[in-house]
């Protein structure tokens, strides 16, 4: 299955240049700055920098951290971010896509950080966790692992006494299997707003659809990794790390109501300030989530 996974992921960037700008969360800046002050408390700029500035009021003295592992980091950007920012030393990179690695290679050296990363391809499980990591860094790729619990598991057994885990990603339902009531939210959401909103600038005679089923688990075999075990997260991360900081970020309205029409949607437009406020009254059902935890010192 993590062949498959890999052969996915080695396709997606060019499927992804392929489609209109701007159609999904993380490409807002509005979103991303509306999801930072959920979690730091003030709208900072950029993708998880809100994490990152919690991350240092909360680990403190102990930055910056000597060695870090991400699992699932793609083309290692948002690692290479902690980097540059210097709370951490060095980075081992696993991935099962050697497209994605083969782009972070070339990343690292544009930004001059080849020295301070290490590129793996395979599976990250296959080396036991042995203690010899101060940072264990999860990024949207947990919910890809296909035994969640094992992998927070692993990350426990992977830090040393008194490192942190820090995870941004993904806690909603098993193979994007949504519950009712996100999905009617989605569907009022999207048929409530005018039909212009609908627009596919790509193809015009064919306007975005209306509404979000629920995918078929055979449809979701275009990535078998996809949610594998999402909704084990959070009861793995309270049984494993009792102490983790965890706090909910929403999606059910950024991710999901405004997949693909929200580059029909501008920042700083009064309808999507609206729609975020709307999404703040969802964490009933779980979507995204951010959590930092620290193993203790005497683990």
């Amino acid at each position: 299955m993590s062949e498959r996974a890999g052969a996915f992921w080695d396709g997606w960037e060019a499927w992804r240049r392929a489609q209109p700008n701007r159609i999904r969360w993380n490409e807002s800046a509005e979103i991303l700055r509306h999801i930072n002050r959920r979690i730091c408390g003030r709208p900072v700029e950029g993708f998880n920098q809100g994490l990152i500035e919690r991350l240092k009021e909360m680990a403190g003295p102990d930055l910056p951290l000597v060695r870090g592992v991400s699992v699932g980091c793609g083309n290692g950007g948002k690692e290479m971010t902690l980097l540059q920012q210097g709370l951490v030393g060095h980075f081992d990179l696993y991935d099962v896509s050697k497209a994605s690695l083969d782009a972070g290679a070339g990343l690292a050296a544009a930004w001059r950080l080849t020295e301070r990363t290490t590129f793996l391809h395979g599976d990250a499980f296959a080396r036991p966790g042995d203690g010899r990591y101060d940072l264990v860094f999860w990024d949207n790729a947990l919910h890809h692992m296909f035994d969640a619990r094992a992998a927070l598991r692993w990350s426990y057994d992977a830090l040393r006494p008194g490192g942190w885990l820090v995870m941004n990603d993904f806690v909603g339902a098993d193979r994007f299997q949504f519950p009712w009531s996100a999905l009617m939210l989605v569907r009022a959401v999207r048929t409530l707003l005018p039909a212009r909103y609908r627009r596919n600038p790509n193809d015009p005679a064919n306007p975005y659809r209306p509404f979000v089923p629920r995918p078929t688990l055979a449809e979701m075999e275009y990535d078998p990794s996809e949610a594998a075990d999402s909704e084990a997260i959070l009861p793995g991360l309270r049984d494993i790390f009792p102490d983790a900081w965890i706090r909910s970020v929403g999606g059910t309205v950024y991710h999901l109501a405004l997949n693909d029409i929200l580059t029909n949607i501008p920042d700083g437009s009064r309808l999507l300030a609206l729609l975020l406020r709307l999404d703040d009254l969802t964490d009933f059902i779980p979507h995204f989530a951010v959590a930092i935890a620290r193993k203790p010192p005497s683990g």
